[in-house]
């Protein structure tokens, strides 16, 4: 069958469109993406998230971010470079919708008037209430880059990290009201070597999840999908504060 699937995410010149590239090059045939939905990133104010990454890359690296942040934006602008979401959605010929929330009326009678099968959330900055989760066929799909429920919540890479793991996991999962819960459908991991930075991890785990997630809509597509408890130890984290941040850094892991 023919799978119709909308996206929910956010967009950022860094990571999520390395994601896309690799999801649209693994997506079968028989999934159709009919939009990407982008709320604003961390749903934060541009002045409120510009201090949050202050605090968490520190003066220099914040700098080093802010030159990239600029140039990328400018390269996407210009079209000689895909540093959005937006830009690789179009090279694919999938809308973008701009929305504040997904978790009103509009949104959610709009999934079941395209006849939306999956909801797919990647990096999306909001949790899903109730009507959301029950609104497509199928259901909702989360991509977590991290085992679970070990590493539930924001920056997980970080925190696996930060604990000295050696190997990252990659998790798409259904969707439950509480966060990074339900059952896995498709999982993945990669080693992590003393010379990684957290952002070349965190770009490795975007390309991973990407594949994932399209592998598990395939899953879907052909109702061949798999599902396991998410068993074992679990925790929460948070974001990162800015002691643990320069702890991470002090054993040798650079961020940049």
């Amino acid at each position: 069958m023919t799978l119709r699937t909308t996206v929910v995410t956010q967009d950022d010149p860094f990571y999520v469109p390395h994601f896309f590239e690799a999801f649209f090059d693994a997506l079968d045939d028989d999934v159709v993406v009919d939009r990407v939905v982008c709320l604003r990133p961390f749903d934060e104010r541009t002045v409120d998230l510009a201090r949050r990454m202050f605090r968490f890359y520190g003066p220099r690296n914040f700098a080093i971010r802010s030159l990239q942040y600029a140039y990328r934006t400018v390269m996407d602008g210009i079209g000689d470079n895909a540093f959005s979401v937006a830009t690789v959605a179009a090279a694919n010929d999938v809308p973008v919708e701009e929305r504040n929330t997904v978790n009103d009326d509009g949104f959610v009678d709009g999934l079941r008037e395209r006849d939306v099968d999956v909801v797919l959330s990647v990096s999306a900055p909001e949790i899903f209430e109730v009507d959301v989760l029950d609104a497509p066929n199928w259901g909702c799909l989360n991509v977590h880059t991290a085992d679970l429920p070990k590493y539930r919540g924001m920056m997980p890479t970080f925190w696996a990290l930060y604990h000295g793991d050696d190997e990252i996991g990659v998790t798409v999962h259904t969707m439950e009201e509480e966060l990074d819960r339900g059952n896995a459908v498709r999982s993945d991991s990669f080693p992590v070597t003393a010379d990684d930075t957290l952002d070349d991890v965190i770009l490795e785990g975007k390309r991973r999840g990407g594949r994932a997630a399209a592998y598990a809509l395939g899953d879907v597509a052909r109702d061949e999908v798999t599902e396991r408890a998410l068993t074992g130890e679990s925790s929460y984290f948070s974001f990162p504060t800015r002691a643990e941040r320069r702890e991470l850094q002090d054993r040798g892991r650079n961020l940049l």
